[in-house]
């Protein structure tokens, strides 16, 4: 008898899975791979079940060799293989010594990140003659798909490039604005840290730092790749290895240090389903990776960076989740765009006294210092307005569009916040604020589709047809990505 559809479907869907099993990863067989495991293996890291693979969804990521069990050691990295603060200031305090005399310890002043940051630095530019050279020919060539990175200009700057090339113009006039700000923060901090690098009396006598591009290399080689030891600092003693031949081996983890570069775990790449522990085995002076279930040989092993959106992820790792639990639409520049507007629809108005104009700038101070300006997120299922949201909003609109006197309208936002009945204006509020919330959220979904139609029509052929200049294709699909979440959560919050 034949079979039906359904049947037929599912037979077809088991030799499918029979023949190509899902998530199943192709063992990487790239030199510099290659030569970071042999290295390794001659620096004394125990053997494992994993190693690199290319998978369809993660490109590349660690794969299980053989099955795992619950429980079990995933991976033990030795303490002297992990690149810390400490050791990159012992090790510069002994270069700037033997360049120019003794210097005192106190004068080392950078922070973990900018410690890691100058590591890096000087590894790359030693090349072939660092005895870390297979670890920094094993880390990306480049960061295309980070925003930063690519905004980040030629010259040193505190301010990001957006008009050098056509590919700064594009990226940066199609990044949502939260990002943008986000990017420019980052532009900020790495320009601090250029300069206190570059000011440091020991650096300027161990190796000074003078290349820009390849400071933002190692720059983001230490904020995409570092992990953290899970540890409070101070909780370990600071112990002398018998090993001091070199700088990798002179001393141990500093009481201090919280973040390392770690060969091999920084290959493992993000989930928000990551199943595994991590911990800094004090006995033996180990940084472990434990799983919490099992794994199938073939499937990819996880860590997991935190609960974040994707615009937090693109901006400081440079991919995105197709599925991200944690995202959110952000309103805080709607409501800095609408009170700007609001002061100059106010100061049109003749009949409009100049103290109706402060007072909407005290209505915003005062929530400023009570913690309530800012953090505007709307998340997809919300049912009504979050609480910060509509602390700012019936505040504001009781003023501006209501035209409740000041000290009336802030004694009926105080009842409003006790629970306690607000009056007669309390449904033209009400109504007020959801008004507000659907304009705000239509505004995003215009400028969300046009967005998109940019992104869109950014495919193969239009990449190639600008050359050089162009931007990278995941970069371009990953802003189209996180423009696609604004548009789907605005459009929820219009109807």
């Amino acid at each position: 008898m034949r079979k039906g559809r359904t049947a037929r479907w599912r037979r077809r869907r088991a030799a499918c899975i029979q023949s190509r099993p899902l998530n199943v990863g192709r063992p990487c067989t790239d030199l510099a791979w290659t030569n970071l495991r042999s290295w390794c293996k001659e620096q004394g890291l125990p053997k494992t079940k994993l190693t690199l693979a290319y998978f369809s969804d993660t490109f590349r990521g660690m794969m299980a060799t053989r099955d795992i069990g619950q429980g079990e050691d995933v991976v033990r990295v030795p303490e002297r293989l992990l690149i810390t603060a400490s050791k990159v200031k012992q090790a510069t305090l002994a270069r700037a010594a033997v360049a120019g005399g003794s210097i005192q310890s106190d004068c080392w002043d950078l922070s973990e990140h900018q410690s890691l940051a100058y590591w890096v630095y000087v590894e790359a530019e030693l090349q072939d003659h660092s005895e870390w050279y297979s670890y920094i020919r094993s880390l990306p060539r480049d960061f295309v798909s980070i925003p930063l990175f690519v905004l980040s200009g030629n010259s040193p700057s505190g301010m990001v490039d957006t008009t050098s090339s056509d590919c700064v113009q594009w990226v940066a006039a199609h990044l949502p604005h939260s990002l943008r700000q986000r990017v420019s923060e980052q532009q900020s901090r790495l320009f601090g840290d250029w300069s206190h690098t570059r000011a440091s009396p020991v650096v300027s006598r161990s190796r000074p730092v003078s290349n820009w591009r390849l400071y933002v290399w190692s720059w983001l080689v230490v904020s995409t790749r570092c992990i953290h030891l899970g540890r409070r600092p101070g909780s370990t003693r600071h112990v002398h290895t018998t090993d001091t031949s070199s700088s990798r081996g002179a001393h141990s983890i500093g009481s201090q240090d919280s973040i390392t570069l770690a060969p091999m775990l920084d290959l493992l790449n993000h989930s928000q389903h990551a199943s595994i522990s991590t911990l800094f085995d004090t006995d033996r002076r180990e940084f472990v990776i434990k799983t919490i279930r099992p794994f199938k040989a073939g499937q990819e092993v996880f860590i997991s960076y935190g609960p974040h959106d994707n615009l937090f992820l693109l901006a400081e790792y440079g991919f995105v989740l197709g599925q991200n639990p944690y995202q959110h639409l952000e309103l805080d520049h709607a409501a800095e765009l609408w009170v700007a507007a609001a002061k100059a629809r106010m100061q049109g108005l003749k009949r409009v006294a100049p103290a109706r104009l402060a007072d909407i700038d005290m209505l915003v101070d005062m929530l400023k210092q009570r913690g309530l300006w800012g953090d505007f997120a709307l998340l997809p299922g919300d049912t009504e307005p979050p609480y910060r949201l509509q602390s700012a909003l019936r505040l504001l609109l009781a003023v501006e569009q209501q035209e409740i006197p000041l000290k009336r309208a802030i004694a009926q936002w105080e009842r409003w916040r006790r629970g306690e009945p607000e009056g007669t204006e309390s449904n033209g509020l009400d109504i007020a604020t959801s008004s507000w919330i659907r304009a705000a959220c239509q505004g995003l979904v215009s400028v969300s589709a046009r967005m998109l139609n940019d992104t869109g029509a950014m495919d193969h052929n239009a990449l190639r047809d600008l050359g050089d200049a162009r931007p990278s294709a995941f970069l371009v699909h990953c802003i189209h990505t996180v423009w696609l979440e604004i548009s789907t959560i605005a459009a929820h919050h219009c109807a």
